[in-house]
């Protein structure tokens, strides 16, 4: 086939075009593809796209929605065999001849290479495919061999003289090539396997379309174990070059990398944006070692590293940018410079982290010493002691400073068990009440029969059994002091109106009696269920709660204030070491394991874990196997009591670092079992391959 034959007359659309016209001859003729001039420029459109574009009404029709691609090359007719890799890169190439513009189509260019064996021009480019290292074959109609180059010789195990008698059917079976001839559509990826016990192959079937009718198929073969071979090592070389991409993404300094010229190969994504007139990656493949690139400091590392060999480091302190530089060579072995890697840190950041630091730390002794001030007045006052390092008790505190300098009624919120009494007391001790009584009634511990003598007392025969003297009540014996009313929320709607009343009037009626007494209290009351929600249910009055809801005060959780657990632990080891004469103390491990226990029960459960692992232990030292007993037996309790064992993965309290290779080394097997590949696990893990690879060989050997 010669390849003036293989030429084609364009249709060209213009802006006088008929468009009517010019689908009629679409249909008529076979031509794939239609072209529009625009200037000096031409672009194509497959011509099912134009002829389903007409499709739609006249004034809905755009032929600038359909040309969008790139202008099309116009190549001489003459530099066809010279530029006929370009020609085979594209779909279709315009080309110029002394009749006029033509075009020609990338399979009919390829089926002229292979099949015109008098074509002296393009000999070289047939000699270059057959040097290529795949399979390279063309097949007609008939299944015979038109054309094929050595390498698919080999892979077929066939000779030059078994082309002449052999179909490529018999050897790559049928239903591939009548699929392809059928539907025009290339066939890719096809696993062949040899009847011959030879490896297995990998064919793609390429239709090669000549005036819309398939004049034969182009094979492209590659054996199979190579082919997985290569796709290993593109997928290793792939993670490898993922993994440095996250190295760089994370390291702080700026990174870049350059070769012996100082061409710029790779960079991090950070850089130092005032020693760049353009950003780094954008730099990609340039030489970069000139000032008026980037930094003076950079160019000096590089061409100093360049000349010594050697790593090389250099600080720059002058400026509004000071900044350190390293460079490090790499040679090869046979001592040729290869590369030069630059790391680079700007000081003004790290003077900047410095001065923050020292501020932080500045802050953190102002915060001690305000903390040891508070604990010393606290102390001296009253003897009651809050235990903790906490941020969040530390502000719980100075809260309660603040409000104690005030005659306010306060309200402490918290769980059961966070040290709301001993809040209270502090508040107590640090006002100028402290010399006066401090009287606290616990409001779920009374019965409902006795809470309202309790609160304001009775009268002489008020009742019987009544003391013949009468009682004062709580109220008036807190009077000029603090009254603190614990678990307010358990109190009876009954009880609770009289109580607005007294706070209201700052009056108490004793049962029995009929003249008023008056008193004067700081109130502190405290709740550990929602007062707001226990108005909403209608079981606390709202104008009650409003009264004493004048300055809220919520106490944190244990489990959010992990850091106050090791501190609270000391404290009650110190208590029971003083009264049993002992001289108890704790592992690090120990301490550990307390921190990572949750404590639902808060500081009141911590005393009595800390009480337990002191009668348990034998010897001076707690260590984590006396504390994780405990726990174990706590939680196993708590989980008969609430019916979750079964949903808890561990049945026992371990080191978190053990509990950690527990669970990733289930989910590396399961992710294994599930696909298969180490490559397809690292992607649905979120991991390297190489670590899924490590890991699951290990637990492997573990396990045998």
């Amino acid at each position: 086939m010669n390849l003036m034959d293989c030429l084609r007359d364009p249709v060209v659309l213009d802006d006088d075009t008929n468009l009517d016209v010019c689908c009629e001859r679409l249909r008529m003729e076979d031509h794939p593809v239609v072209f529009r001039r625009v200037g000096n420029q031409m672009m194509a459109v497959k011509s099912f796209a134009l002829l389903l574009a007409m499709q739609a009404p006249k004034d809905k029709r755009s032929l600038d929605d359909l040309f969008t691609s790139p202008p099309l090359r116009v190549i001489p007719y003459p530099h066809l065999a010279t530029m006929a890799l370009d020609v085979l890169s594209d779909e279709v190439t315009l080309v110029e001849t002394e009749q006029g513009l033509r075009y020609i189509l990338r399979e009919d260019f390829l089926l002229s290479i292979v099949s015109d064996e008098s074509n002296s021009e393009i000999g070289w480019l047939r000699k270059l495919f057959s040097s290529i290292p795949r399979g390279l074959m063309i097949v007609d109609n008939d299944y015979a061999v038109v054309n094929s180059n050595r390498e698919a010789l080999r892979m077929l195990r066939l000779t030059e003289e078994d082309l002449r008698h052999i179909r490529m059917n018999r050897l790559l079976g049928t239903p591939p090539f009548q699929y392809v001839r059928y539907t025009q559509n290339t066939l890719l990826n096809q696993v062949i396997t040899s009847r011959n016990g030879h490896p297995a192959l990998l064919v793609d079937f390429v239709p090669l379309v000549s005036r819309n009718h398939v004049s034969g198929i182009a094979l492209v073969i590659q054996d199979l174990p190579s082919v997985e071979a290569m796709a290993l090592e593109l997928d290793s070389v792939r993670q490898v070059n993922q993994d440095l991409e996250g190295i760089l993404s994370t390291i702080y300094d700026e990174i870049i990398v350059v070769d012996a010229e100082g061409r710029l190969l790779r960079t991090s994504e950070h850089y130092i944006a005032a020693h760049w007139t353009t950003p780094p990656h954008q730099l990609i493949g340039q030489p970069i070692a000139e000032p008026v690139i980037c930094g003076d400091l950079v160019c000096q590392v590089i061409q100093e590293a360049r000349a010594k060999r050697q790593k090389v480091s250099l600080m720059h302190k002058e400026g509004e940018h000071p900044m350190v530089c390293s460079g490090n060579p790499i040679l090869t072995k046979s001592g040729k410079l290869e590369r030069i890697v630059v790391a680079s840190r700007d000081l003004t950041e790290v003077f900047r982290l410095q001065s923050e630091l020292e501020r932080t730390r500045q802050q953190k002794e102002d915060y001690r010493r305000e903390l040891e001030g508070l604990r010393e007045r606290i102390s001296q006052l009253s003897g009651t002691v809050p235990i903790y390092v906490s941020a969040a008790m530390h502000e719980v505190m100075r809260e309660a400073e603040r409000v104690a300098q005030f005659s306010t009624t306060v309200l402490l919120t918290g769980e059961s068990g966070v040290g709301k009494e001993i809040i209270a007391n502090s508040i107590h001790s640090l006002s100028d009440r402290r010399n006066q009584p401090f009287v606290k009634i616990n409001c779920a511990a009374i019965p409902e029969a006795l809470l309202e003598s309790e609160l304001f007392g009775y009268e002489r025969g008020a009742f019987s059994g009544a003391k013949q003297d009468g009682k004062i009540g709580l109220f008036v014996k807190a009077h000029q002091g603090t009254l603190f009313l614990d678990e307010i929320s358990e109190l009876p709607l009954g009880i609770q109106s009289k109580l607005l009343r007294a706070i209201q009037e700052r009056e108490v009626y004793p049962v029995g009696g009929t003249t008023p007494i008056r008193f004067d209290v700081q109130l502190i009351a405290a709740a550990n269920r929602s007062l707001a929600e226990l108005v909403e249910k209608g079981e606390f009055r709202a104008d009650l709660f409003y009264r004493i809801n004048v300055f809220p005060i919520e106490v944190p959780p244990l489990r959010e204030r992990k850091e106050d657990i090791s501190a609270l632990a000391a404290h009650f080891l110190y208590q029971f070491n003083q009264t049993y004469g002992r001289n108890l103390r704790f592992s690090s491990t120990a301490l550990e394991l307390l921190e990572a226990y949750e404590f639902p029960g808060n500081v009141r459960e911590l005393q009595n874990v800390i009480q337990r692992v002191a009668i348990k232990n034998d010897g001076e030292v707690i260590g984590a196997d006396v504390v994780e007993r405990v726990l174990l037996s706590k939680r196993t309790t708590e989980t008969l009591l609430d019916g979750r064992a079964a949903n808890r993965r561990f049945r026992q309290v371990i080191p978190l670092k053990q509990a950690f290779e527990e669970v990733e080394r289930e989910l590396i097997a399961l992710a294994m079992e599930q696909y298969g590949t180490t490559t397809k696990a690292a992607r649905a893990l979120g991991i390297s391959q190489s670590s899924v690879s490590r890991k699951y060989r290990r637990n492997g050997a573990n396990k045998s």
